[in-house]
């Protein structure tokens, strides 16, 4: 029973499973909500300005406009002078680059499980002490 329990074929499919069933699914099957569609224009517009300022406020965001010379005050401004496509397009942005930074970190420890248990499997199935 053992045996057939650590071969290599067996193993290599349970990581590759494990792999498939920890990635995270994609935003595009995505359903909006229904308070997506009660939000009046204005505070719409609101809840976008809101949300790019919650993701300009976080550290690596900050280091990077004060590099550039801009400051919370100046953003806000800018930002009112932007039409609602423009601005619309702006917090998409800053959306999809909160999505790719957490993704990966995720990825990359799942992966390194994974090395790690393909190792144990395949020193178990060569009776060597780990």
């Amino acid at each position: 029973m053992r045996k057939a329990l650590l071969n290599r074929k067996f193993v290599l499919a349970l990581a590759l499973w494990t792999t498939f069933v920890s990635l995270p699914p994609s935003n595009a099957f995505a359903m909006p909500s229904a308070s997506v569609s009660a939000f009046d224009g204005a505070s719409l517009r609101q809840a976008q300005m809101n949300s790019i300022l919650s993701q300009m406020s976080r550290p690596e965001a900050r280091a990077h406009m004060m590099l550039m010379g801009v400051n919370q005050n100046e953003l806000k401004e800018k930002l009112t002078q932007l039409d609602d496509a423009q601005l619309d397009s702006v917090a998409q942005k800053a959306q999809a680059i909160k999505v790719a930074g957490d993704a990966g970190l995720g990825i990359i420890i799942t992966l390194l499980v994974i090395a790690i248990l393909v190792v144990i499997f395949m020193r178990l199935n060569n009776n060597q002490r780990i």
